[in-house]
């Protein structure tokens, strides 16, 4: 298998954040293998900050990732996504539940670009791999747990619900109606 370079659920890591202070409480997958298009919709984006330094990180990766204002101190999409066909993604705040989710869509042009997320083409198979992490209590009607790995035939669908250091929780809602236009 290979080493994870974009984690599903840190929103950062499309952007080369390797530190990222921000994750998804809950994160939908689904590629479509066909079309070669991946939608990653993160819910309830939140970050575990402990400090006020932590804080103040938290509120200028958002500003540089989702910010026009931002300009040249923008974040790029992160160098593994170079090369895909097209991405997009789109921040929206859910003021009635006071939670931020994210709406990522990426389009890639060659199934052996899957192995950005760790996701292997079992040739023998005809089924996609990815391994199972138990700490991110995968959840799919279309996959199959055989040993450590998810197997998907031609629909790659699931959710991931990650374990959480024991740190206080803070949504990134109030954090982005802050720095957003």
């Amino acid at each position: 298998m290979e080493q994870i370079k974009l984690v599903f659920f840190l929103f950062g890591s499309f952007f080369g954040i390797d530190d990222s202070y921000t994750m998804a409480e809950r994160t939908d997958v689904k590629i479509d293998t066909q079309n070669h298009v991946i939608d990653i919709y993160q819910k309830n984006v939140y970050t575990t900050t402990v400090s006020e330094q932590d804080s103040i990180a938290v509120s200028e990766e958002l500003f540089r990732i989702g910010n026009p204002a931002a300009k040249d101190k923008r974040f790029l999409w992160a160098e593994e996504l170079d090369s895909y066909a097209w991405k997009t993604f789109d921040i929206t705040s859910d003021s009635e539940n006071k939670e931020l989710n994210i709406d990522l869509n990426l389009k890639y042009n060659t199934r052996e670009q899957l192995r950005d997320f760790a996701i292997d083409y079992v040739e023998e198979e005809g089924t996609y791999a990815i391994v199972n992490i138990e700490s991110w209590n995968i959840q799919t009607t279309t996959g199959e747990l055989r040993g450590n790995y998810w197997y998907f035939k031609d629909e790659i669908s699931f959710s991931i619900f990650p374990d959480t250091p024991n740190y206080p929780k803070t949504s990134l809602y109030e954090y982005w109606e802050k720095v957003k236009l």
